[in-house]
């Protein structure tokens, strides 16, 4: 089941995914919700996808839907943190990777996506921003 956390201080969502299975969805959606009803809008999210295997296209579902729910309660910006070793290259040089409502910015680390959401540090010249079209 994936990790959801609030930062009220940072006015900040924290999602971890992992291993999930289908029958988990309702409950992640919820969580999800009642998470975002708690921050004001325009809050930020930092999302980690740890996966030991391979990226999988339900993977990239989840991705997709979970960045459309956070969109449209109001979230302002994503940074996206993926730690995986079995193909981490190809999944960010895939141009279809995601389209979204919001900015994401992709970050090589936890540290480095809390520094981008607090405007510490510019985005990753090596990674593209993936603006909405």
């Amino acid at each position: 089941m994936p990790n959801i956390k609030i930062s009220g201080l940072k006015n900040r969502l924290y999602i971890t995914l992992r291993d999930w299975e289908q029958a988990d969805m309702c409950a992640y959606v919820q969580k999800i919700e009642s998470a975002c009803k708690a921050l004001a809008s325009g809050f930020t999210c930092l999302l980690i996808m740890q996966k030991n295997g391979l990226i999988r296209q339900k993977d990239k579902d989840l991705l997709f839907n979970t960045t459309d729910l956070i969109s449209a309660y109001g979230a302002g910006k994503v940074a996206h943190v993926v730690k995986t070793k079995e193909n981490s290259k190809r999944y960010w040089l895939n141009p279809l990777y995601i389209k979204t409502f919001i900015p994401i910015e992709h970050a090589l680390s936890t540290k480095e996506a809390e520094e981008i959401l607090d405007g510490k540090t510019p985005q990753i010249k090596s990674l593209k921003t993936i603006v909405p079209e």
